[in-house]
């Protein structure tokens, strides 16, 4: 999983950023799945890919934090990664035509 989060996040930092060995693994994806959106980067994947690096991706962290302590805000917080998370598919479910 952590894996996707980091060859999703050579669409929006410098690939100066990232080893080499990561860079590969990201040219060989594209080169064997045929990605559009990682050869295009249609703005609205663009966008979605920040919104999962800055916000969902964060969030799960700390829910998994607070379920493992046992905190009050837990059930907020996943209400809210949930929330976000379903916007996000219905983008895709919904208008997929957003993509081309």
């Amino acid at each position: 999983m952590a894996m996707a989060r980091m060859v999703d996040a050579q669409l929006v930092l410098p690939l100066s950023l990232f080893p080499e060995w990561m860079v590969e693994y990201k040219n060989w994806y594209i080169r064997e799945f045929d990605d559009y959106c990682y050869v295009e980067k249609p703005h609205l994947f663009v966008g979605l890919v920040l919104v999962e690096l800055v916000f969902q991706w964060p969030l799960g962290l700390a829910n998994l934090y607070g379920m493992l302590a046992g905190k009050s805000w837990y059930n907020t917080t996943c209400l809210v990664y949930g929330a976000s998370f379903f916007t996000t598919m219905v983008k895709f479910y919904f208008f997929p035509s957003l993509m081309h």
